[in-house]
């Protein structure tokens, strides 16, 4: 059977070389050493991918797309392949020198390892469980996408081959011999576009920050279905053909060894792989770390399973992808594994085996002698393609699910990714005829096409945020005005977070009239696992005599004991989400929308601050992701969001009301619906007897015309400011009312010349406070806060004064509340 390249003997070269000097430099018998090879292949195949990724990323290109393109720039057709050197006939180019034909096998070994470890690293972020969970409908869709697309692709790829002729002068007939038909690329075809990828998937979701919104959700669980049935066709294809084919030459021994190798896996990874792996769990004390020998007892099973599978007819990386499934997901094991394996698989490997695989693609055989065979090809990975949009489309209607995102799950379930070009590459290193190079090349460049066309364009038709950002916003003003039930989302990241959040919502002072229903959301980041989870803690399991109690059940009771401190005025429900920072805000936007909240309660703190005490549990939480978490809330949140900053005297760290201690809280007014919310947030503690309330209204020397530009999320924006002054004008007035009959309740009206007097006043309270509440944006003369904004710590996000406030040369020693009332600009 002739192949495109036939390798007889390839003669190993030395290991290192002299050096360039001592080395002959004639172009024509020049080669660089094995090891000069493999660093020159590495840094070619890491650096280009990322120099194109730089331009790609500003159209919502995903690396996937850059990295094939860099392997592709070094083939005889790509800008790095230019034949420069020599005369016509025997001239070569770059690729002659860094990647020539006889010295790819290292790369190609480091290739195939690391999709094996990625793979297994995949298999150990998921957990198969959540289909006991997620109902029917994931099932019938699933079931349609697999279906729909194997039917649609393999009929017509049928049809094809009965009425299927080659031209003699590009493809002989000998070279079929042992093919059913020259068309029998086709199988293959049809076997990768019907395929869905669970991790290829659960990648792309988390690069689009869609993972946990619900169309996230459902297609995680879509695909999870649909690439179990991919794995039972893929093992009763195996079956049929060893034992139940005729034509098969296999002799029972290998049959016998076949059938017991596939028990034996079966029975080491579920019987024996499980129940070790869950008594590492088990026997590793919370927030240690796994023990170095467990690790690497199972990274040899790795090996062990993917060997076993490739005998029995399977790819190597379906060995490791089943072991990977009986690991445990999650901390403290799962996440040990996935930390281990991330950089130097997902970041150094990886991106060199999707540069080999493009590096690979013949380009040069897409020519008009192919013609015939490209568009046949091409017909069938559409019918593909459009069999699984259809399927999904219409099972997804059935159950109810909106057109439009009925359609972007069947685009999404269409994207490919590293487990497809891993199949790609063992079809294209197991050689065959000219026909198969020309159907792997076509299968790279749909690949490359699909990928670029559906990403972006599901990135901008897929906003997660468009439900509740249509509904009328709710804000502490209007619970207030409404005399309804106040409803607080409070979110939690650790167990440092709760005595000051408990302060805050016993100052609030519910009472019958105004009861308080807190719903605890304790924020847990996606680790070594690929799905997320958003988990709803009934109360007898909070509450309960556990032996073992969770981080977030501990964090939850605390909260609880609220509720029965304040029975039947305050009402506790506890909820846990666990998902990626990126995309965290869209279960907190969405909680806040459907439990009708007026306020969400975002604890915030800066590194600089956590360093001068090293009993937090905070310290590995990544600020920057924090700071980018609130970000999305602020931009995106239903209703009004309040930063807390915590507070370091003994009033901010206890849980309860200190005795023969008055709480001092301190409200900064300078006008505005931030700090109008603020201060409606203040009166809800102005009954409570062991509560101070001092309210300071700053005003200049001169007063805004009527209708001012002021910068709203460095965006200049007209406002009425008379409307403004109207409304801080009542709401100040109704405060001071209170006050003539509270002695508790102090209103001072400061004027200030400049932003250095108001510097100056607001530092004078550093210690009189053990609550602040300001406004993060104002609306008043820009004379009296000029300079503040100068020296912003790097938190804009917190407003001018919360960003002075809460920096270290302030060092307040009470604790810090920024109020952003979210509005349209239109409403300014």
């Amino acid at each position: 059977m002739g192949l495109i390249n036939d390798t007889i003997c390839i003669k190993p070269g030395m290991l290192s070389s002299g050096g360039l000097f001592y080395a002959n430099l004639d172009p024509a018998t020049f080669e660089f050493s094995p090891m000069q090879i493999i660093a020159l292949q590495i840094f070619c195949l890491s650096l280009t991918p990322r120099l194109i990724h730089i331009v790609l990323s500003r159209f919502h290109q995903p690396m996937f797309v850059s990295q094939i393109l860099g392997g592709l720039l070094f083939t005889r057709s790509g800008a790095f392949g230019y034949q420069f050197i020599g005369e016509e006939e025997d001239a070569i180019g770059i690729q002659h020198f860094i990647f020539p034909s006889n010295k790819m096998q290292v790369l190609d070994t480091l290739a195939h390892f690391s999709s094996v470890c990625f793979l297994f690293k995949l298999g150990v972020q998921m957990d198969p469980k959540i289909l006991k969970t997620s109902g029917l409908k994931p099932f019938v869709i699933g079931l349609s996408c697999f279906l729909c697309s194997s039917l649609s692709g393999g009929v017509l790829a049928h049809m094809i081959s009965n009425d299927f002729s080659f031209e003699t002068h590009w493809v002989r007939q000998d070279d079929l011999k042992g093919y059913d038909s020259a068309f029998t690329g086709s199988r293959n075809i049809v076997d990768l576009f019907s395929f869905v990828s669970f991790p290829v998937i659960a990648y792309v979701l988390t690069d689009l920050s869609m993972l946990n919104s619900n169309l996230g959700r459902l297609a995680l669980h879509v695909s999870m279905v649909a690439n179990l049935l991919h794995f039972v066709k893929q093992i009763l294809s195996i079956i049929k053909t060893l034992f139940f084919n005729p034509d098969s030459a296999a002799s029972f021994t290998k049959k016998l060894s076949v059938a017991l190798v596939m028990v034996a896996i079966f029975i080491f990874i579920f019987y024996i792989v499980r129940p070790a792996t869950l008594w590492m769990v088990k026997n590793t004390p919370e927030g240690k770390p796994v023990k170095e020998s467990y690790v690497n007892l199972i990274m040899i099973s790795v090996l062990l399973c993917g060997l076993a599978t490739k005998y029995c007819g399977l790819y190597i990386m379906d060995g490791a992808f089943f072991l990977g499934l009986a690991i445990p997901d999650g901390p403290p094991l799962g996440a040990t594994i996935v930390d281990k394996l991330d950089y130097m698989i997902t970041s150094f490997l990886m991106p060199l085996h999707m540069g080999t695989v493009g590096f690979k693609t013949k380009i040069f055989l897409l020519n008009k002698h192919h013609f015939k065979f490209i568009w046949r090809a091409g017909l069938v990975i559409t019918a593909s393609i459009l069999g699984k949009i259809i399927g999904v489309f219409v099972s997804s209607l059935y159950f109810g699910v909106p057109i439009q995102d009925s359609f972007l799950l069947g685009l999404i379930m269409n994207l490919k990714g590293i487990v497809d070009i891993s199949m790609v590459d063992i079809w294209i290193d197991a050689g065959g005829p000219k026909v198969f190079i020309v159907a792997n090349t076509i299968m790279v460049v749909a690949m490359l096409i699909i990928v670029a066309v559906i990403t972006p364009l599901v990135k901008y038709l897929y906003d997660p945020s468009a439900k509740y950002l249509t509904y009328k916003r709710r804000s502490v003003l209007q619970s207030k005005e409404n005399q309804s039930d106040f409803r607080v989302l409070v979110c939690i990241h650790t167990q440092d977070d709760v005595p000051n959040i408990i302060r805050l919502l016993e100052a609030s002072n519910p009472t019958k009239n105004t009861p308080l229903t807190v719903y605890g959301l304790h924020l847990v980041e996606l680790i070594g696992r690929a799905s997320p989870l958003f988990i709803v803690h009934p109360r007898h399991r909070i509450t309960g005599s556990s032996s073992k109690p969770s981080k977030s059940e501990r964090i939850l009771n605390a909260l609880m004991q609220l509720e029965d401190r304040y029975h039947n005025v305050v009402t506790v429900q506890g909820f846990t989400t666990i998902s990626p920072y990126a995309s965290m805000h869209n279960d907190i936007c969405t909680m806040s929308f459907d439990k009708r909240t007026a306020l969400i309660i975002f604890p915030f703190y800066k590194h600089d601050a956590i360093s001068r005490r090293d009993d937090l549990d905070r310290q590995n939480i990544s600020n920057r992701a924090i700071k980018s978490l609130l970000e999305n809330i602020l931009r995106n949140s239903p209703c009004s969001v309040g930063i807390l900053i915590d507070g370091s005297n003994d009033q901010a760290q206890s849980t309860c009301f200190l005795s023969d201690t008055p709480y001092r809280v301190v409200v900064l007014f300078f006008g505005g619906p931030d700090d109008r919310e603020a201060l409606a947030f203040a009166m809800n503690m102005i009954h409570h007897p062991s509560i101070f309330v001092t309210l300071l209204r700053f005003y200049g020397a001169t007063s805004l015309s009527s209708d001012a530009v002021i910068s709203c999320d460095n965006e200049a924006i007209n406002v009425d400011v008379e409307r403004h002054k109207f409304l801080d004008d009542e709401l100040v007035d109704h405060f001071r009312i209170n006050t003539m009959h509270d002695e508790t309740l102090i209103y001072k009206e400061v004027e200030v010349k400049d932003g250095a007097e108001t510097i100056w006043v607001v530092r004078s309270l550093n210690d009189d406070f053990d609550l602040m509440v300001v406004g993060r944006q104002q609306i008043m003369d820009s004379k009296i806060i000029s300079g503040l904004n100068n020296d912003l710590d790097e938190c804009e996000e917190l407003g001018v004064l919360g960003d002075m406030l809460s920096s270290p040369d302030y060092d307040a020693k009470g604790s810090i509340l920024i109020i952003h009332q979210r509005q349209d600009i239109s409403e300014l």
